[in-house]
This record gives C-alpha cells, sequence and structure tokens, in this order.
C-alpha cells in the first residue's frame, strides 16, 4: 500500500487558526509536598495541528473524495507538506539565503506523515452568501 497525499490543487491552510501544539508524553504524580514528580512516558508523541481552509465548491468535491476514498473517512495515514517550513529558503545565520552555483535558492523541504486527529472536518459557508467554504480539522503528525 503506498500512502496518498493532501491533493496539491487545494490551497494552502489559512494563518490565523493555524496552529501547532506539541504533543505531551510526560507523565505527573502529585508529591505530598513540592513540585509534581514530572517523568518521560513515552518516547515519541503526535503533535497537533489546527487546520483550516477556504475553498470553492470544486475544490470542496476533491476534498469530499480525498476524504472519502483515498483515506478512507479519516482511518488511513497521508503525506503532506509541512506548511510552516516546506518551501521556504534555507538560510545562513544572518538571514542571507543560501544558493546552489547558478544563484538558485536552496529550499527547504518537509513532509508530514499525518492521521486525521480528533476534529473530523467540518465545513461552513466562509461569510455569509459566500460560494467558498471552509472546512477545519485537526492533524496528527506522527513522530
Amino acid at each position: 500500500m503506498s500512502l496518498v497525499w493532501y491533493p496539491p490543487e487545494l490551497p494552502r491552510p489559512e494563518r490565523a487558526p493555524y496552529q501547532v501544539t506539541r504533543g505531551d508524553g510526560r507523565t505527573r504524580r502529585a508529591e505530598d509536598a513540592g513540585p509534581p514528580n514530572v517523568r518521560r512516558r513515552f518516547s515519541a508523541v503526535a503533535n497537533t495541528v489546527s487546520f483550516s481552509t477556504v475553498l470553492t465548491r470544486a475544490e470542496l468535491a476533491r476534498f469530499d473524495r480525498w476524504f472519502d476514498e483515498e483515506i478512507k473517512q479519516g482511518t488511513q495515514p497521508f503525506l503532506m507538506p509541512a506548511w510552516d517550513t516546506d518551501g521556504l529558503p534555507l538560510l545562513t545565520d544572518d538571514g542571507t539565503p543560501l544558493t546552489t552555483e547558478d544563484g538558485t535558492p536552496i529550499l527547504i523541504a518537509e513532509t508530514w506523515l499525518c492521521l486525521i486527529g480528533q476534529q473530523m472536518p467540518a465545513r461552513a459557508p466562509s461569510s455569509p452568501g459566500s460560494v467558498q467554504w471552509r472546512v477545519s480539522f485537526d492533524i496528527a503528525v506522527m513522530p
């Protein structure tokens, strides 16, 4: 079985609700006095990404087909670019972009292995009377 990609023809996520939350692999035990005892419970935990994008009706149909058929209503893993870093130029310490010999900037390529998180995709009109749809869901980024 090969992994499917989040459809590249769909627009990037919105910046406003986009948020990456680190997973918590710790366990805590309350003590009689003093601070709680904290230790590592898991060696690897998934991060959660709050994802929202605005789609046209045609893009929404493509999203629905991807969700229903390609990732089996959120039960199959998929690949997705790391929206906050993928495609950005690689920089030196002083902020200068690194380039190849011919001057082409070297871009960061980062891919996430994902599952649909706790919040399943929800859709709503992007604004009253709009023909666009806002689709929001959580993504669990595997370690």
